[in-house]
């Protein structure tokens, strides 16, 4: 479990991390969207392109939040 958190903090790790984060968004507009019945093809469509949107603005702001304030070195 410490490998797969150790792998998470990697630049890889972090992109998977926000492009899953996005996938699950994009999930949660579907159910939202079948649960007010009007989950048509387009309305789906709509839901996983929300996702993948979200999923870009993740990997974006960590890149601008990184270049900004990079992390402060560890104390003794």
């Amino acid at each position: 479990m410490k490998q797969l958190v150790a792998w998470l903090g990697t630049p890889v790790g972090r992109f998977v991390r926000d492009l899953v984060e996005g996938a699950i968004a994009g999930a949660v507009a579907a159910v939202v969207a079948l649960q007010l019945d009007v989950a048509t093809p387009k309305v789906i469509l709509v839901a996983a392109l929300t996702g993948a949107i979200a999923a870009a603005i993740a990997v974006a702001r960590r890149a601008i939040v990184n270049t900004v304030s990079p992390t402060a070195p560890t104390q003794p």
